[in-house]
């Protein structure tokens, strides 16, 4: 195609966007309304959907994850039948036929969860006690599936009506978002809650702490400044100003985070020592944050874990010791594993239920050496002009447009298209193969120098990612 071609094309496709820009359709409200009776260990959940517009309301679980709080009683929608039950990809949701009447606005909902535990046993638990509610959306609130809201980043409000003194902390400016695959993530936390809020590199902090702790939360708050002004920095604009992360105890002696959302981050904490969340912790799920597509389990949590490491290692959190040694610590599980030579990532995920400890996975500590080697490959391959970082803020921008659930072959692709060249034998030997990998000590040998990151690439940024993948 001729220059002047390209460039009708690409006036044509812009012209093309103006009226489908991510945020610009109308969608909804969700009024959720929270009735918790710690003696009876359940909670009533009333849910009005205002502004739906489709045949069926499904509604939806949004996590196969096994959770602590369980469904006491299915949810009921006011004037229409009892609901169709199923699981989709090890989620559950409820499938209600639209009454011969239509639909009402509101539809009103309601459901009841039984609470097993008087506080979160992990991440994705429903903690209740006397003056404590805490709940991912995925464990307590079902959510409207609505696809094509979703998938354009429609702007959802909440609502909620709480007892007295509880408060949200979502994360999401005056309780709203824009929806992107899920509707609906958000913590709900009461009592007394400890809060500290910093104003960094265009960014606010908020942290929240609920329970007593013996170590000092405004510093656990300050790394968490230093990790989201490191992750911007290598890793571009979030698409946020705000970040809200919450930190609640557990009932044993664990440690676990979750993502609850694109603006906020759910930690469940108790060790004998009284120790603090690790660094690694901390930047793990933060990294998540940047993360707005879905991948094979060994991307989505095991390059992560790696890159999660080096962001801390950039922030100056992890000095160049501790990054090798928590490195190395990764490889000796990874070897340990009694399936690496002759289970590939699709093996075991073939051969293994999920949720188990991350340790005996190879998709997340074996994922997290492939990461290495990955950025390893990239950087090698273009004289340190493409890394790791580069490829993850591709897949960000194209996310952007609609192209979230990447393959193991796709990422392939857009890797090999980074670097001009061919990448298959790498993906070949290690991911869809069961090659041992090298060492930390090997991998990071010799590297050249970080790329400085780019805003935009190409000086199209989104844009022109969006044009890419339409003439792809």
């Amino acid at each position: 195609m001729s220059r002047l071609g390209h460039y009708t094309l690409l006036a044509a496709v812009i012209v093309s966007l103006v009226t489908t820009l991510p945020g610009e359709v109308p969608c909804c409200e969700l009024n959720y309304e929270v009735r918790p009776d710690p003696t009876a260990g359940v909670v009533d959940v009333s849910l009005a959907v205002y502004g739906f517009d489709g045949d069926s309301l499904v509604l939806v679980r949004p996590s196969a994850r096994p959770l602590v709080g369980l469904l006491a009683q299915d949810p009921e929608v006011k004037g229409a039948r009892s609901g169709r039950w199923d699981v989709v990809d090890g989620a559950p949701r409820w499938t209600f036929a639209q009454p011969d009447r239509g639909w009402s606005d509101p539809i009103r909902i309601h459901y009841r969860l039984a609470i097993t535990a008087e506080e979160p046993v992990n991440a994705w638990s429903v903690g209740l006690g006397p003056d404590l509610l805490y709940a991912p959306a995925e464990a307590l609130f079902l959510t409207p599936e609505m696809p094509t809201q979703a998938a354009m980043h429609a702007r959802v409000k909440i609502r909620w009506r709480l007892p007295r003194d509880w408060e949200v902390v979502a994360g999401w400016d005056e309780y709203a978002f824009h929806g992107v695959r899920s509707l609906l993530r958000t913590n709900v936390l009461a009592g007394s809650i400890e809060q500290h809020q910093r104003e960094a590199c265009g960014m606010t902090v908020e942290f929240a702490a609920q329970g007593e702790w013996t170590f000092d939360r405004r510093e656990l708050a300050d790394d968490m400044v230093a990790l989201t002004c490191a992750a911007r920095h290598r890793l571009g604009d979030p698409g946020i100003d705000r970040l809200s992360i919450t930190l609640v105890p557990a009932r044993f002696p664990m440690t676990s985070g979750n993502r609850n959302g694109p603006h906020a981050i759910g930690l469940v904490h108790r060790l004998p020592d009284g120790s603090r969340p690790s660094v690694r912790l901390l930047a793990h799920e933060l990294v998540h944050l940047w993360q707005q597509y879905d991948a094979p389990l060994w991307f989505q949590e095991g390059v992560n874990d790696y890159l999660a490491l080096r962001i801390a290692h950039e922030a100056e959190l992890l000095d160049g010791d501790e990054y090798v040694d928590h490195l190395a610590a990764i490889d000796a599980t990874y070897r340990a594993n009694p399936h690496r030579q002759r289970w590939s990532f699709d093996d075991e995920a073939r051969a293994v239920p999920a949720y188990g400890p991350s340790d005996e996975y190879l998709a997340y500590r074996k994922g997290a050496i492939v990461g290495l080697a990955l950025d390893r490959e990239l950087r090698l391959r273009t004289d340190g002009e493409i890394d790791l970082a580069v490829l993850w803020r591709e897949m960000n921008d194209l996310a952007a447009w609609g192209h979230v659930r990447w393959t193991a072959n796709e990422i392939s692709d857009r890797a090999a298209a980074l670097i001009d060249g061919n990448v298959n034998p790498f993906f070949g030997r290690f991911v869809h193969g069961t090659a041992d990998l090298p060492r930390p000590r090997t991998l990071l040998a010799d590297l050249p120098p970080l790329p400085e990151p780019r805003a935009e690439r190409g000086g199209l940024g989104r844009v022109a990612a969006f044009i890419q993948a339409t003439l792809d």
